[in-house]
């Protein structure tokens, strides 16, 4: 796959401020690139939910923990976007369950639809083109592809 931007790369460190520092990066990074900006709001929630993800589950809320970002548009005119942490894996099966989830629609009158767990991969899916999440050697890497 052929990388027709400059590679953006940059570790950070877990924390619960972690994602909007990255969302600040990445979003500066996909304008000097001219995304559009319904694209860009997209793939910020995407890469949000992601990396809370990771902090929360992988991690288990700790702090100073490596998260790992890599971003950049192929030559297919799809922006690819690379989060990895060195936590808690997942199964396959766990990723594949949490990816096909059904998303319910809070309901007012019904406090059991009120919980937000559940959602944030069911969101992501609908946002990108694709979605993959591989484990190797102890590092977990969620990979999202979105057509600009």
């Amino acid at each position: 796959m052929e990388v027709v931007t400059e590679r953006f790369t940059r570790k950070y460190h877990s924390s619960p401020d972690v994602s909007r520092c990255i969302a600040d990066d990445l979003i500066s990074y996909l304008r000097k690139n001219n995304v559009v900006q319904e694209t860009i709001d997209q793939v910020e929630l995407c890469m949000v939910e992601v990396v809370n993800n990771s902090y929360e589950h992988a991690y288990k809320y700790s702090d100073n923990l490596p998260i790992e970002l890599t971003c950049f548009v192929n030559s297919q005119s799809e922006l690819v976007i690379e989060i990895s942490d060195y936590g808690q894996s997942m199964s396959q099966d766990e990723f594949n369950r949490a990816v096909k989830g059904e998303f319910i629609e809070p309901d007012p009158d019904d406090p059991e639809t009120w919980t937000t767990s559940g959602r944030g991969f069911i969101i992501v899916v609908q946002l990108t083109d694709e979605f993959e999440y591989f484990n190797t050697e102890k590092r977990n890497t969620f990979k999202l592809l979105k057509r600009t």
